[in-house]
């Protein structure tokens, strides 16, 4: 018995050097995190999304993440639903979304890493839009505020963009939602089409 638990304990150890190592390989280097707007394109409700379906959003201005990589305007952030957890009672919703990968309009596609780290309701006007000093050790905790009442929580080390969650309602994103990003290309990442 004590032989598995050894043995557990370093399968254990092995997975979350492994995990912390692919998160900080995946970014080629921290420094090219980069700002970006956008808006999001559709509804995202904790009582109707289910994991794994497709959000988007758009880039609202032009940003370049590596070199001559350049997101210009109107750009789509695509992604999923990693995990929904509706109200239920009055409890606590969550929704944990990744974008992770940026279409530009001619259908070209290239995989990103990116971290939301703020969400404003929509009309909020652009001076009010926070942008933290970006780093590789960013952790961002947006409390609700009350023209949404949604929580957010991100990390740039993490495999997700973000969590939202709100307690005693269901997390509710409006189409036109604003969204800030902390973009970075993943090392080795390519323009490919989007059909591919």
């Amino acid at each position: 018995m004590k032989r598995i638990r050894k043995y557990f304990g370093i399968i254990t150890t092995a997975l979350a050097l492994t995990t912390v190592a692919a998160a900080e390989s995946e970014i080629q280097n921290v420094s090219q995190l980069v700002a970006a707007d956008a808006v999001l394109l559709q509804n995202v409700d904790a009582r109707t999304v289910k994991q794994g379906d497709t959000v988007k959003a758009r880039l609202t201005e032009s940003v370049h993440i590596a070199g001559d990589t350049k997101l210009p305007h109107n750009t789509l952030l695509i992604g999923h639903i990693d995990e929904v957890q509706p109200s239920g009672n009055d409890g606590i919703s969550r929704v944990v979304l990744t974008f992770d990968r940026a279409q530009l309009v001619n259908g070209q596609q290239i995989t990103i890493k990116s971290t939301i780290v703020g969400v404003y309701p929509d009309g909020t006007d652009e001076n009010d839009l926070m942008h933290p000093s970006l780093n590789p050790d960013l952790k961002v905790y947006q409390e609700p505020s009350s023209r949404h009442g949604y929580a957010l929580s991100s990390n740039v080390a993490d495999s997700s963009s973000g969590t939202l969650s709100a307690n005693g309602k269901d997390v509710h994103l409006k189409k036109q939602t604003e969204l800030v990003f902390a973009l970075a290309p993943v090392a080795g990442a390519t323009f490919a089409s989007a059909g591919k």
